[in-house]
This record gives C-alpha cells, sequence and structure tokens, in this order.
C-alpha cells in the first residue's frame, strides 16, 4: 500500500526545475524502474529502512538518513529486512537556485560530489523536518510567492547538509558495505562501469569472477534491483545520449561506441528507455 502526498505524477520530466515527493509505503517495495536523471536529488527517508543502490555499490540506509544523488547516475532503492518506510524526496536543476547558491557558498553543490549517505545529529534532523514541512505546505498551497521560497528553504537545507560535511569530515569515512555479498557485487559492477563499452557477455563477465553464470545473475538482481542486461543497457544508452548530444556522430558510429552489436539492436533498446529514436532525441536535444 502507498500513500502518496504529492502534488503531481511521479514521472516528472527533464525541465522540471524542482520537485517534491512525499510518500509513506506499506509492505514490500522496490522501485519497479530504473533510474537515472538530469537534476540532484535529496532522498530522505523518515522512518523505515531501505537499501539504496548508487552507480556501483549498496547502501543500507537507515531513518533519519539523507542520501544525495549527483545528476546522470544510476539509482536504485529495494527494501530492507523491514519494508515500512516514509520517505521525502526532492529533485533540483542547479538553475533553480542559480545566482542563491553562489551567493551562500560558492561551491555549495561539491557536497553532492562525495560520499553520498548523510547521518544527521539530531539537532540538524529537527531542522531539516521544520524545512521540509515548509516545503510541503508551499507545494501543497502554491500561494503567491512559493516557488521563490522554496527557493530560499533548499538553498537553507543545502547549506545545512554542507556545514554537516565540513564539520565531520564525511569524505574520509567512507561507508561500510552492508554485507560481503554486497562488497562482491560491488566489485562487478565496477567492472561492469569500466567495460560497458566493449563486448560483453554474461558468460564472460561469470568466468572473469570465477562463478556461474546463474550465480551471477541472481547476486546482481538481489544487491543491485538491476540485472545485468538491464543495468549495461541503461549504461550504453546513457552513453548515447551524451554523443548524440555533444557530437555528430552518426548512430550507427554511436552504436559501436558504446558497445552494441547492431544499429537495430541499439534504436530499439535507445527508445525502450527514452521514449524516443537516437534520430528523434539528437533533433529533440539539438
Amino acid at each position: 500500500m502507498t500513500v502518496s502526498n504529492n502534488q503531481k505524477p511521479f514521472i516528472h520530466t527533464e525541465k522540471d526545475l524542482f520537485y517534491l515527493d512525499h510518500n509513506i509505503r506499506i509492505g514490500p517495495y522496490t522501485m519497479p524502474q530504473n533510474h537515472a536523471h538530469n537534476s540532484y536529488e535529496i532522498y530522505y527517508l523518515r522512518s523505515g529502512e531501505r537499501y539504496y543502490f548508487i552507480k556501483d555499490r549498496s547502501y543500507h540506509v537507515r531513518k533519519g538518513d539523507i542520501v544525495l544523488i549527483q545528476p546522470n547516475v544510476l539509482h536504485k532503492t529495494m527494501q530492507a529486512e523491514f519494508p515500512n518506510h516514509e520517505r521525502i524526496l526532492i529533485n533540483f536543476r542547479e538553475d533553480f537556485i542559480n545566482g542563491i547558491h553562489q551567493e551562500i557558498v560558492p561551491d555549495l553543490l561539491r557536497l553532492f560530489d562525495e560520499q553520498p549517505v548523510i547521518h544527521p545529529n539530531p539537532r540538524e534532523l529537527s531542522i531539516v523536518e521544520s524545512i521540509i514541512e515548509k516545503m510541503m505546505r508551499e507545494q501543497k498551497l502554491a500561494e503567491p510567492g512559493a516557488a521563490g521560497y522554496n527557493k530560499l528553504l533548499l538553498s537553507e537545507l543545502l547549506l545545512l547538509l554542507y556545514r554537516h560535511a565540513e564539520q565531520t569530515g564525511r569524505t574520509s569515512l567512507p561507508a561500510e558495505h552492508p554485507t560481503t555479498l554486497h562488497r562482491k557485487v560491488s566489485d562487478i559492477v565496477k567492472y561492469i562501469n569500466e567495460h560497458f563499452r566493449e563486448p560483453l557477455s554474461l558468460k564472460a563477465l561469470a568466468e572473469h569472477f570465477h562463478i556461474s553464470s546463474y550465480y551471477l545473475c541472481r547476486i546482481y538482481k538481489e544487491v543491485t534491483g538491476f540485472t545485468v542486461i538491464e543495468y549495461v543497457n541503461q549504461l550504453r544508452v546513457q552513453e548515447a545520449q551524451k554523443l548524440l548530444k555533444t557530437t555528430r556522430y552518426s548512430v550507427t558510429g554511436i552504436t559501436e561506441k558504446v558497445g552494441f552489436e547492431s544499429s537495430t539492436h541499439f534504436g530499439r533498446i535507445f527508445k525502450s528507455l527514452c521514449g524516443l529514436s537516437p534520430l528523434q532525441y539528437r533533433k529533440w536535444n539539438g
């Protein structure tokens, strides 16, 4: 069961500058889709616990934790031992706070470059709660000045998290893997991240890590929430999106550069993930 307090559908467009979603979920839940977007993300777990896969590894996120996600980084949440949870999600584009964050701290968004999970202390958590409650009220009532006030509230939240990172030396405290299995899968993910542009078969990947293909598929899905093929296709399509936007390579050339064996297969996978053909995507983002 899901209780949602958002004011618009969860699916948001790349052009949205600010988006807030509040959900209370009762019972097992794992994000059904692979997930990456071109906005920054702040994930606040108000109650419960989750496993959160980010980029190349999983984190055990608990009540009161805040997770920071950079743009265009694959991530996915999955149920932990106790599935019931409440979370608040904030997505924003840098354009939304342009001019404000430079005046506060020029490198304010640098905090997204570091360890993604923050553990606020009780005092900080009470301030986080106050800021987010105000944000939700502004979004719900949509009174005059709501967008401008949410810019200020978001800037206040980011400054609080920035100061926390500075005071606790967050960069020097890498989080432990939840289990040894998570550590092993993290090694596999890192290898895929480095080699996805090359021919990459399940058999070859399993042989490289001295395990069976069946076991590889099972543990990969269990830890990351992705199948191996889903994850590789996501990486390849993301790389193709960059090349379509920043180069004039042909679709055939891009197919080869990102690791697909045929343009037909590339086009089919690209459209299934993006909703557009590669050429339509290039035209839309030209």
